[in-house]
C-alpha cells in the first residue's frame, strides 16, 4: 500500500485566499462559492467535480457485495445493494456551470438494489488538517448514505484497528438527523466507538446542500456541520489509529443492520450529490512521526486458547462441526473467554465473563459451513449468575441469521448448576440451515430491567437433535 500523508503535497494546487474555479449551481439554485480557504490553512487537494467524468486519479470503485474484499455478503452489515461502476449508479451531473458527483441507489423492482462506493484508497491520503465535503443526502426507509474515512493500513490490520472516522451518516427514515462517529481498538483489545448526533431545526439533509467537516489535529477530532460543532473527540493514548494516514470514502448503502430494509414508502432512485471534497493543511504545522503499528496490541479481540471452543461442544458433535474458533465483538460489552473445570460433558466448559455496561457478545465460528437441516433443535447448557436473566441467542449462515431471547425459554436442570435449553430451529425465522457458519452465539446479557449486566456464563454440551 502507498502510504502518502497529504502534508507531503499529494497534488500541488495554487494556494491563495480563493482558489480560482468556476462557480457551480447547486440543486437548490444557490451557487457554490470559489474555494474559500479557512484562516491559517492552505488548500492541498480538492475535487470540485467539474469534469465530464469521475477523475480516476482521485477515486476508485469498490464493487460487488463485499465478498471480494474478505467480508461476508452485505459488506459485513447485511446491506442489500450491489456496488457497481456503472454510469447509472454514479457519475458527474453537469448543466452548464452546475456540476456535482452523484451516487444513485436504484431498485430493480424485485428486491435487488444497486449503488456505488468510491474511495481514494492508494490514490489520496490525509493525515491531519481539515476535510470539507459539501453534499446533499438521500432519504427514505432503508437508505444509508455516508461520508467517511478509513485507515490506510486496513490491508495490514482488521477493522477497527485501522480506525474509522464518519463525518456524516444519515439514516434515511430520520433525514434531519446526522451521526458523526469514530471507531477504534482500545487498550483492552475491544471495539470502542464514540458517537454524537446533530439534528436540523428545520428541513432535512435531503432538502439542500450542507458542509460536513472534520478538523483533525494530533490531539482532537472535531466534527462540524455548516461550521457548527457536532462533537470533539480527544485522541487518547490507546487511539493511535488517529495518528496515521486515512483515505476518503463516499457511498450510499441500501438496507443493513442499522437502517433496516426499504419498504413500500421508499421511493427510488435515491441520490447523494457531492458538490466538492477539499483538504486543507494548517500553515506551519509539523506533524509528529506516525506511531509504529503493533498488530497484537491494536487488533480487536483477545489471545484466546484455540482449544477452548471445543469445551463448549458436545464430544459426539466435534466431528460434525469440524474446526472452529471463538470470536468476541462489541462496544465494550464483549466477554473475556476462558474455561472452567465445572462441566457436564467432558472435563471442562467454555467460560464467558461479561463485563456489563455495554453491548457485546461472543460466538463460535466454523472454518467450513455445515448442513444442519436434518436436525430440528439446537441444545446447549448454561451455568450463569442469577443477575443475567436474558440474552440474545443467535445462529448464522453466510447470508442469513436470526436470534431469539433466552428469557422466552425454560431450561431443564441437568446438575452442577447447569440448565439445558432446547430451541427449535423453526424459531430462527429465515435461517438457512444448509450452510451454518455460526452454530451458537450469545449477545447482550441483561438484567430484569433490560440493562446490560455483567457476570460469568459457562457454556457446555452444544449439540443438535430431532
Amino acid at each position: 500500500m502507498i502510504n502518502k500523508s497529504y502534508y507531503i503535497a499529494l497534488i500541488i494546487l495554487p494556494v491563495s485566499t480563493f482558489y480560482s474555479c468556476s462557480d457551480k449551481e447547486t440543486e437548490t439554485g444557490t451557487p457554490s462559492p470559489s474555494i474559500e480557504v479557512p484562516d491559517g490553512y492552505s488548500l492541498v487537494w480538492s475535487d470540485e467535480f467539474n469534469g465530464s467524468s469521475i477523475n480516476s486519479s482521485n477515486w476508485i470503485y469498490e464493487i460487488g457485495d463485499g465478498t471480494d474484499y474478505g467480508l461476508k455478503a452485505g459488506w459485513g452489515n447485511k446491506e442489500l445493494q450491489l456496488y457497481t461502476n456503472d454510469s447509472e449508479n454514479s457519475g458527474i451531473i453537469n448543466d452548464g456551470d452546475a456540476s456535482s458527483l452523484y451516487i444513485k441507489a436504484l431498485s430493480d423492482g424485485v428486491g435487488g438494489f444497486s449503488s456505488a462506493k468510491l474511495t481514494t484508497n492508494r490514490l489520496v491520503s490525509v493525515r491531519f488538517g481539515r476535510v470539507e465535503v459539501r453534499a446533499k443526502m438521500p432519504k427514505g426507509q432503508g437508505m444509508w448514505p455516508a461520508i467517511w474515512m478509513l485507515g490506510n493500513n486496513i490491508d495490514q490490520i482488521d477493522w477497527p484497528g485501522c480506525g474509522e472516522m464518519d463525518l456524516a451518516e444519515v439514516i434515511g427514515n430520520e433525514p434531519s438527523k446526522l451521526y458523526s462517529t469514530v471507531h477504534y481498538t482500545d487498550k483492552d483489545n475491544s471495539h470502542t466507538e464514540v458517537q454524537e448526533t446533530y439534528e436540523l431545526i428545520d428541513g432535512t439533509f435531503n432538502d439542500a446542500y450542507h458542509v460536513f467537516s472534520l478538523d483533525w489535529t494530533p490531539e482532537n477530532l472535531t466534527f462540524m456541520v455548516d461550521g457548527i460543532q457536532v462533537s470533539q473527540v480527544s485522541i487518547e493514548a490507546d487511539m493511535k489509529e488517529f495518528l496515521r494516514s486515512f483515505y476518503l470514502v463516499l457511498n450510499v448503502a441500501v438496507g443493513g443492520n442499522w437502517p433496516g430494509s426499504p419498504d413500500a414508502s421508499t421511493d427510488f432512485p435515491q441520490t447523494m450529490y457531492v458538490d466538492y471534497v477539499r483538504v486543507f493543511e494548517k500553515n506551519g504545522f509539523e506533524p509528529p512521526v506516525a506511531p509504529v503499528l503493533n498488530i497484537e496490541e491494536e487488533t480487536i479481540g483477545q489471545d484466546i486458547d484455540s482449544n477452548i471452543v471445543y469445551y463448549a461442544i458436545k464430544n459426539d458433535f466435534l466431528s460434525v462441526l469440524g474446526d472452529a474458533s471463538i470470536v468476541v465483538y462489541g462496544g465494550g460489552g464483549e466477554p473475556t473467554v476462558g474455561s472452567s473445570e465445572s462441566a457436564i460433558d467432558g472435563d471442562r466448559s467454555m467460560e464467558f465473563e461479561y463485563p456489563g455496561g455495554s453491548w457485546g457478545g461472543g460466538y463460535i465460528e466454523l472454518k467450513n459451513t455445515v448442513d444442519l437441516s436434518s436436525y430440528s433443535l439446537v441444545k446447549f447448557s448454561l451455568n450463569k449468575v442469577d443477575e443475567i436473566v436474558n440474552a440474545e441467542i443467535k445462529l448464522e449462515s453466510p447470508t442469513t441469521d436470526f436470534f431469539v431471547y433466552l428469557k422466552d425459554y425454560s431450561g431443564v436442570d441437568v446438575g452442577q448448576g447447569f440448565v439445558e435449553y432446547s430451541i427449535p430451529f423453526s424459531d430462527f425465522t429465515g435461517l438457512n440451515l444448509s450452510e451454518i457458519s455460526i452454530p451458537f452465539s450469545m449477545w447482550n446479557t441483561q438484567d430484569t430491567d433490560d440493562n446490560f449486566v455483567g457476570g460469568t456464563v459457562l457454556i457446555d454440551n452444544l449439540h443438535f437433535s430431532n
